[in-house]
């Protein structure tokens, strides 16, 4: 994973070079709500309603050929288990709670974007590869709150490094010759594992008060976007 990494870093650094200071490119921000799906060794869990933002740069040629981008961000990405309002057998009333799941990574991208003029404005879809880098979890939070109990995730089984997909479309809405409002949505799944852990056994339930095996879990992430933001045209005319 740190081989693709530093490739996609590559490509980044030679597209912000040489080639985008003899032509025209954009650039611009964007960012937005995120949710975050993964599926545990014994299920799917709930969605985690979560946020992104992102910078990025991009070739700028005439609008029916290929455009190539890069861009690089911050994206929270993970699950939830929701527990609904309950009262217990001893008559316990018990409050509806949400238990958040959240792996803060830095992503970067390099891909493919294809542009097409619409009524107002120009659509596009794109397709790209990107490694993400995990700063950070809440994860010690449960092994606090949960000690000596290995039913919830910990931060021991999180792999830094992990690679996926980018897909996604959007709309560039005109507003002045240079810069463009920009609305996209977009999806994100991941080929290798946010979380590896080995089967463990004989392990306290606390929500049913009894030992039970936990099995292998492997966690990857699914993660959708809708980003909105600016678009900034840098134009290079030549002249004999």
């Amino acid at each position: 994973m740190k081989t693709t990494l530093t490739t996609l870093l590559f490509l980044i650094l030679t597209l912000l070079s040489g080639p985008l200071e003899a032509q025209s490119y954009a650039f611009g921000l964007k960012g937005g709500p995120a949710i975050g799906f993964q599926r545990w060794g014994e299920g799917q869990r709930d969605p985690l309603w979560a946020y992104h933002v992102a910078g990025f740069i991009e070739s700028a040629p005439p609008l029916d050929d290929g455009v190539i981008y890069a861009q690089a961000g911050y994206h929270v990405r993970g699950s939830a288990i929701r527990f609904p309002a309950t009262t217990t057998a001893q008559g316990i009333k018990l409050k509806q709670r949400t238990e958040e799941f959240r792996y803060n990574n830095l992503s970067v991208a390099v891909g493919f974007k294809k542009r097409y003029a619409i009524g107002v404005g120009v659509a596009y879809y794109l397709f790209g590869l990107r490694g993400d880098y995990t700063l950070g979890t809440n994860l010690k939070d449960y092994e606090e709150l949960y000690p000596n109990n290995a039913y919830y995730p910990t931060e021991g089984s999180v792999r830094k490094f992990n690679y996926g997909l980018s897909l996604g479309g959007g709309w560039e809405i005109p507003m002045g010759d240079y810069v463009s409002g920009v609305i996209e949505l977009s999806f994100h799944p991941d080929f290798s594992r946010q979380y590896d852990q080995p089967s463990i056994p004989n392990i306290f339930d606390p929500f049913t008060g009894t030992y039970r095996d936990i099995p292998e879990r492997r966690i990857v992430n699914y993660t959708g976007e809708i980003s909105f933001g600016l678009r900034f045209l840098r134009e290079i005319e030549y002249y004999d």
